[in-house]
C-alpha cells in the first residue's frame, strides 16, 4: 500500500466526516424550526430545545399548564423514523385511576407509560383489538369503559398513537411527520425534510386533551353522586 494511497484514504475520510458534520448542523437547525407555525398557541409560552435540536414549548392553555414536545423515534420496525407530537395538560385529580392506551402496539414505544402500569385491560367494544391498554386496577377498567366514546373518536385518527390519563393530567401522542427515506437508509440519519408541525395539529390535540379531562371529570362526578 503506497503512501499516496494512504493519504488519499485519509483525505476521503476527512471529506466524508466534514459532510456528516455539516449535514448534522443543518439537521439540528431545521429541527429548531419544527414548531415555528405554533407560535402563540399557548399563553405565557416558553421555548427551549435539547442538544439534538428538537424544540419544546411550555405555557398555559385554558388556564392549565401545557407542554408540547417532539419525540424522534427510530425504534420502529420496517418503517421510516417517526416524529411524534406529545401534548400534555396538567390537572390534578387525586384518586383518579391511571390508564394508558397505545395504538398498533409493537413493544418498542419507549416513550409510552403503559408498560409501567400493572393491569392489562381488554379493549372495550368499539375500539380496535390492536389497541394495547393497561391501567392500575379495577378503576382503570371502569374509566376505560366510561370513556369509550371519546377514545373511539380519537383513535379514528390513524395518527393518534398514545393516550394516557393519570391523576396528574392527560397526554396525547400523535404522528407529526415521517423521516426521509434516503438519509435513513444510507446514513441512518433522522431527517424530516423541512416539515413543520401544523398549528392546527397542536390546537386540535390540546382540544382533544381538554375534552378527555372534561369527560373524565363528568364520569367521576357521576360515580361519586
Amino acid at each position: 500500500m503506497t503512501a499516496a494511497f494512504v493519504f488519499g484514504l485519509i483525505a476521503f475520510a476527512a471529506v466524508i466526516a466534514n459532510i456528516a458534520v455539516r449535514d448534522h448542523r443543518r439537521a439540528v437547525t431545521a429541527r429548531r424550526e419544527l414548531f415555528d407555525e405554533c407560535q402563540g398557541v399557548l399563553d405565557e409560552e416558553r421555548w427551549s430545545a435539547g442538544d439534538d435540536g428538537f424544540p419544546r414549548i411550555e405555557g398555559r392553555a385554558g388556564g392549565r399548564f401545557a407542554k408540547a414536545t417532539l419525540i424522534p423515534d427510530t425504534m420502529v420496525i420496517r418503517r421510516l423514523p417517526q416524529l411524534w407530537l406529545s401534548v400534555t395538560l396538567l390537572v390534578t385529580r387525586a384518586g383518579s385511576p391511571s390508564l394508558s392506551l397505545i395504538a398498533r402496539h409493537t413493544g418498542n414505544e419507549f416513550y409510552a407509560g403503559a408498560p409501567d402500569l400493572p393491569m392489562r385491560i381488554d379493549p372495550p367494544q368499539g375500539l380496535p383489538l390492536d389497541v394495547y391498554i393497561r391501567g392500575d386496577g379495577h378503576g382503570a377498567q371502569m374509566l376505560c369503559n366510561g370513556l369509550t366514546t371519546e377514545l373511539v373518536d380519537l383513535f379514528a385518527d390513524p395518527r393518534v398513537k398514545e393516550i394516557t390519563l393519570t391523576p396528574k393530567g392527560v397526554r396525547i401522542v400523535r404522528q407529526a411527520a415521517e423521516g426521509q427515506r434516503g438519509e435513513h437508509l444510507l446514513l441512518r440519519q433522522v431527517v424530516f425534510g423541512g416539515v413543520k408541525v401544523e398549528r392546527a395539529m397542536l390546537v386540535t390535540t390540546l382540544g382533544d386533551a381538554e375534552r378527555l379531562i372534561a369527560a373524565r371529570d363528568a364520569l367521576m362526578q357521576e360515580r361519586a353522586a
